[in-house]
């Protein structure tokens, strides 16, 4: 089925190969496009665009929560569309809440309207809220996950920078990194969800190696917790996995064992400008996306200089952008997604059936005051 949907849109790109897209015609770009169900404006919004083919980038532009990351994934967007190779088909975008009925309505309107591929949304509930229709007529590269485990409808890819992705990699590399004696892994987590995720994701990858055994510690603020942190880890078989973020790692980092090989994820990248926090995540092995790690990566020199964050999170949706872009370009014209890969400024991409586009991280530690590379994906 999903064979068939990409030799139709192939069909239409040739058909309508004259349209012109919003990067360098922006009378067919729409970056103020109102939801069906903002105020004062009604459902049938949508009928004010001509509807012809066009690519939909679906974004929740008017979240007060989510509407800063949205607006900086379009600003890679568009950035990548000014460098990269024009399209034969226009961009429109359509700006929702996040509201997951409000993104549901407008991505229907995006078809309506002609849409022959889409990119978004980009929360989980927005995604979730899609893949739960069941009416995914077009391929739509979401840039998420959803928050059930329910098997995805034909043409929904997903695509982002999902944390426990990267947890996974990291036990990866843990496994890769360690001799044959480090067989258990601790795993030090808060009461967070995405905490709890992210230890999930890594047993799971950890504990598929035969023999491996791991456990999880609830992080807790007090000294009786740190006191005991150095005598639990060590020993030559364990390996330390913090599923924390960047102040808890700081905080949790002087007590562990100075033995013990400790792994954390990009969440401890948080600056470039602090070479003490460095040396206090002296040792710790994360994994991170070339953009912020290899300066010297082609795609990185590319779009270098067109946008500078104010932190690192900021960065990593800029650069999210771009490889959206880049990404929905290839899909534009294969015949089938298992033909897609990309040496991108987030990782190396990769398509794994049935739905997800993976995306390798570069492998980094911090080591006297600095970051030092420690491998970067195979390109295939």
């Amino acid at each position: 089925m999903q064979r068939f949907y990409f030799v139709i849109l192939v069909a239409i790109v040739a058909l309508y190969g004259s349209a012109r897209a919003f990067a360098t015609h922006p009378e067919a770009y729409y970056p103020d496009a109102p939801s069906a169900h903002a105020p004062g404006h009604t459902a049938d919004y949508a009928t004010g665009y001509a509807s012809v083919p066009h690519i939909g980038l679906l974004l929740p532009l008017q979240s007060a929560s989510f509407g800063p990351a949205a607006e900086t994934v379009k600003e890679g967007f568009v950035a990548a569309a000014g460098r990269e190779s024009a399209l034969p088909l226009a961009v429109r975008v359509y700006s929702t809440t996040d509201d997951p009925l409000d993104v549901l309505v407008t991505y229907h309107q995006a078809l309506q309207a002609g849409a022959v591929l889409i990119v978004g949304p980009l929360t989980r509930n927005g995604v979730t809220a899609v893949a739960s229709s069941h009416t995914i007529a077009v391929p739509t590269l979401a840039l998420n996950s959803t928050d059930t485990s329910m098997p995805l409808p034909p043409n929904l890819f997903l695509f982002g920078m999902q944390m426990e992705a990267e947890a996974s990699h990291i036990a990866g590399l843990a496994l890769d990194s360690n001799d044959m004696l480090r067989k258990h892994a601790i795993i030090i987590k808060d009461a967070g969800g995405l905490s709890s995720r992210l230890q999930s994701a890594f047993a799971s990858r950890w504990l598929n190696e035969f023999g491996n055994t791991a456990e999880s510690v609830e992080y807790e603020d007090d000294q009786g917790f740190f006191s005991q942190l150095r005598r639990h880890t060590s020993g030559a078989e364990n390996v330390v996995f913090l599923a924390l973020d960047a102040n808890k790692v700081r905080r949790v980092r002087a007590f562990l064992s100075p033995e013990v090989p400790v792994y954390a994820t990009s969440q401890v990248f948080v600056s470039n400008a602090d070479p003490l926090y460095f040396n206090e995540l002296d040792g710790i092995r994360f994994m991170d996306m070339p953009w912020l790690l290899q300066p010297d990566h082609p795609a990185v020199m590319a779009y270098r200089g067109l946008h500078q964050g104010k932190d690192k999170d900021t960065e990593r949706l800029f650069a999210l952008g771009i490889d959206a872009f880049r990404l929905m370009s290839r899909l534009l014209y294969a015949r089938s997604p298992d033909e897609v890969a990309l040496d991108g400024v987030t990782g190396y991409i990769r398509y794994a059936p049935p739905a997800q586009f993976i995306r390798e991280p570069v492998a980094a530690r911090f080591d006297k005051g600095g970051v030092q590379i420690l491998s970067v994906p195979a390109i295939r």
